[in-house]
C-alpha cells in the first residue's frame, strides 16, 4: 500500500457535519500502516459494539482513495438490510465513495458494472456473502476485479457449532482466503481469541489483529444486569427428556458404529458434511459401497441429526417443532404437548410485570415459528393494542419499518435474529430470551444490541434450566471480562 494523499488532494473524506471520534481516526490509520507493511496485508479489527466499525473502515478507505491506492473495494455483508445499511451509511456520513449495491446480474450486464467501476464514479461493490458465493462460482468476479475487500461480521466466515465450537469455513464464502488482495476483517470483540486465531490462520501467516476494548468519554457506559433464570416447575417435562435420551442415545450408538467402520471418526463433529453430494460420491468410490448401503448410511446420520434438533427445540420449547416430530406419538409427550404452554404462561406474568413499569421490552426468539406463537399469545393474554406488539422476522420485507414503528410507540418487539447483527436497539430496556441462538458468541451479539438494560432468561426446572443455567453464566463471565479489560491491548496472532 501506497503513502496516502495529502489534505489538498482529498477526493474522500467525512461530510462536514460528522467529526470522528478520536479512536476511530487512530485505529482507522493503524489499519492504513498494516496495510502498508509489506510483510501483512491481511488485517482483522476485532472492536466491541457501538464504536463504530463501519465508519472506521470507511475512514480507512477514504484514505486510500486520497492516496491513490484504491480504485475499487470489494465489500462483503452477511445479509441484504444490512448492505443497505452499509450503503446508506456511506452515503450519509461521506463524501467520494460510491458504492454499487448487491447488483442483480440478470438485469445489469456485468461488463457495465465493470464501466462503472473504472469510468462512472462508482469505488466499489457491496454485497452478500450469498452473493459473493453465486458470482464468483459463475466466474463473473475475480480479485483482479478489486484492489481491496473488507468484510463485515467476519466472525460468520469461521462458524462455530453449539457451546462446544468447532470451527469450519463458511460454504458462501470459501475461495477468498485464496485471494492474494489485502482484507480487512471487522468483527464484534466478544469473539473469542481462539476463533479469531482459526480464522487469522486460514488466511495465512500474513495477517494481523487490532483487538480493543474502547474507553472513551464519548461512549455511553454500558450496564448489563443478568437476571438468575425464572424456573417454570412442570412435572411432564422430566417424562419427555428421558424420552429423548432414549431416542438419542440408541441413534447416536448406530452413527458411532457406522464412523468407527468405515474409519471416518474425524467428521464425528461435523456430521453434515457426510450428507454432502459430493463427500457421498468420495466415500462411495474409497470404501466400493453399493447404493443401498449409502442410503442406510445417509438415512441414520439424518436420523441423529433430526434428533439433536428436536433436543434443541425441546430446550427452547418450540413445541410446534416438536408436535411435528415422531415423538408427538408417544404418550407422554403427546400429554405433554395438549397442555397449555407453562412456559408461555410465565412469559405473560413476565412481560405485565415490566409493562406496568414503563418498560419497553425485547423478546428475542431462535426460530421464527416461537415468534409468531409468543406475539399470538402475549396480543390474547394482555389485549394488546395492533401498535403495542411489533413482530419480525427474517421473512418481512419491511424490517426496519416495524422496528421504528417499534422505537416510535411500540412496547414490545418479538423478533428472531433479524437484528442480531449491525442494528442497535437502545430503546429496549430490558431483552428477555425466549429461546437462546446455539452459541455463546450470536447471544452475546444478541443481548448486546439493547445497549445496555436487564436480561432475563425462562427455563423449565431440571434439564432445559441446567442448560440456561450454563448460558447465563458464560454471559456474566463475558461481561465481567469486558468490564475488567484496559483499553490497548493489540495482539498480533
Amino acid at each position: 500500500m501506497q503513502r496516502v494523499g495529502s489534505v489538498s488532494e482529498r477526493v474522500c473524506g467525512p461530510r462536514e457535519d460528522v467529526t470522528l471520534r478520536k479512536y476511530q481516526a487512530e485505529i482507522a490509520e493503524e489499519i492504513l500502516d498494516k496495510l502498508r507493511n509489506a510483510s501483512s496485508s491481511n488485517v482483522f479489527v476485532s472492536l466491541p459494539q457501538g464504536t463504530g466499525k463501519t465508519i472506521i473502515a470507511l475512514n480507512a478507505l477514504c484514505e486510500l482513495i486520497n492516496g491513490n491506492s484504491l480504485s475499487s473495494v470489494l465489500i462483503l455483508i452477511p445479509r441484504t438490510v444490512l448492505v443497505d445499511q452499509w450503503v446508506e451509511r456511506s452515503q450519509e456520513k461521506f463524501y467520494g465513495i460510491g458504492l454499487l449495491r448487491n447488483p442483480t446480474l440478470a438485469k445489469e450486464n456485468i461488463h457495465k458494472i465493470r464501466g462503472w467501476l473504472k469510468h462512472g464514479g462508482a469505488k466499489g461493490i457491496a454485497m452478500t456473502d450469498q452473493s459473493f458465493k453465486g458470482y464468483i462460482g459463475k466466474g463473473l468476479f475475480s480479485e483482479d476485479d478489486f484492489d481491496l475487500v473488507v468484510v463485515d461480521e467476519a466472525a460468520d466466515l469461521v462458524i462455530s457449532k453449539d457451546f462446544v465450537e468447532g470451527f469450519r469455513m463458511s460454504a458462501y464464502l470459501q475461495g477468498l482466503e485464496k485471494w492474494a488482495i489485502p482484507k480487512i476483517f471487522l468483527l464484534p470483540y466478544h469473539v473469542p481469541e481462539r476463533k479469531i486465531a482459526a480464522l487469522m490462520k486460514k488466511f495465512g501467516k500474513t495477517s494481523q489483529l487490532i483487538r480493543r476494548e474502547i474507553e472513551d468519554e464519548t461512549l455511553e457506559q454500558l450496564q448489563y444486569t443478568v437476571q438468575d433464570p425464572i424456573v417454570i416447575q412442570d412435572p411432564l417435562v422430566d417424562d419427555f427428556v428421558l424420552v429423548l435420551f432414549e431416542h438419542y442415545k440408541k441413534i447416536r450408538t448406530n452413527v458411532n458404529r457406522i464412523l468407527n467402520k468405515y474409519g471416518i471418526e474425524g467428521y464425528r463433529e461435523n456430521l453434515e458434511t457426510l450428507l454432502n453430494t459430493r463427500t457421498l460420491d468420495r466415500f462411495r468410490r474409497v470404501n466400493h459401497l453399493d447404493e443401498d448401503t449409502i442410503n442406510q448410511i445417509v438415512t441414520m446420520i439424518a436420523k441423529y441429526i433430526q434428533m439433536q434438533h428436536i433436543m434443541r427445540w425441546f430446550l427452547y420449547s418450540n413445541r410446534e417443532d416438536i408436535n411435528r416430530s415422531i415423538l408427538s406419538a408417544h404418550s407422554d409427550v403427546k400429554k405433554w404437548l395438549s397442555f397449555e404452554d407453562k412456559k408461555l404462561a410465565q412469559l405473560v406474568d413476565v412481560v405485565r410485570s415490566y409493562l406496568d413499569q414503563d418498560f419497553k421490552i425485547y423478546i428475542y426468539s431462535q426460530y421464527v415459528a416461537t415468534a409468531k406463537l409468543i406475539a399470538e399469545f402475549l396480543s390474547e393474554k394482555l389485549n394488546l393494542k395492533s401498535r403495542d406488539l411489533v413482530m419480525v422476522s427474517g421473512l418481512d420485507e419491511d424490517q426496519y419499518i416495524k422496528l421504528d414503528s417499534f422505537k416510535k410507540v411500540g412496547k414490545i418487539l418479538v423478533a428472531t435474529p433479524v437484528f442480531d447483527k449491525g442494528t442497535d436497539i437502545p430503546q429496549a430496556d430490558t431483552i428477555i430470551v425466549y429461546t437462546p441462538p446455539y452459541s455463546a458468541e450470536k447471544l452475546f451479539q444478541v443481548v448486546g444490541r439493547i445497549r445496555g438494560g436487564e436480561v432475563v432468561f425462562l427455563a423449565y426446572s431440571g434439564y432445559e434450566h441446567q442448560k440456561v443455567a450454563e448460558i447465563v453464566g458464560a454471559l456474566r463471565k463475558a461481561f465481567q471480562r469486558q468490564k475488567d479489560e484496559k483499553f490497548g491491548t493489540n495482539s498480533n496472532i
